[in-house]
């Protein structure tokens, strides 16, 4: 299981976090009357998202780990909860990143999930 970079930033950015717990119902349509809900699963992945700030340096980093250390994202990937920022926990991407300039730095939008 691959870490982290530790020359990355360790937190996601409060602008743009935001996270739910995993959907573990399904609904299912009646003929007639309310739907019925049911629980599906006994455990699911929780969506993250997140963004990072990062320097140019960083950048070529990130780009490493994604593509290489990742295999463009197909690996899991062990971090800190993005709650309380001490709890570690096993992650994946759920889509490639996207990053912007802003000025010297660049701004990296994730989609991520915690895993089970």
């Amino acid at each position: 299981m691959s870490e982290w970079p530790a020359t990355l930033p360790q937190n996601l950015l409060i602008d743009g976090f935001s996270k739910s717990p995993a959907n573990l119902m399904i609904r299912s349509q009646m003929d007639a009357g309310p739907a019925k809900a049911r629980r599906r699963f006994t455990a699911g992945v929780e969506p993250v998202q997140g963004e990072i700030k990062l320097t140019e340096a960083q950048l070529d980093t990130f780009k490493t780990f994604f593509n290489d250390t990742l295999i463009g994202g197909a690996l899991r990937f062990d971090w800190v909860d993005p709650d309380d920022g001490t709890t570690e926990v096993e992650m994946r991407f759920v889509e490639p990143p996207v990053w912007t300039r802003e000025g010297d730095l660049f701004v990296v939008e994730m989609s991520l999930e915690i895993m089970p």
